[in-house]
């Protein structure tokens, strides 16, 4: 990784850096993310959940808020 880059980058507001990282996320094919056999057996498993079971999720404001409320 480019230490320039990554100094520049680490200057940017935290909500800055969280939309460079979505820009940046949107860049890369599915082909470009490595997922382990284990990662595989996981992400069916966590799929095969919520398709079982859709009322069981909560909305990504909920857990965020859940999750800050842990931090105080």
């Amino acid at each position: 990784m480019n230490a320039h880059l990554l100094a520049e980058a680490l200057k940017l507001s935290p909500d800055d850096r969280l939309r460079l990282i979505d820009a940046l996320w949107e860049t890369l094919s599915e082909e470009d993310i490595p997922v382990t056999a284990e990662g595989r057996v996981l992400l069916d498993a966590r799929l095969a959940d919520l398709e079982a079971n859709p009322g069981d999720q909560s909305p990504w404001s909920e857990v965020r808020a859940r999750l800050e409320q842990r931090r105080r």
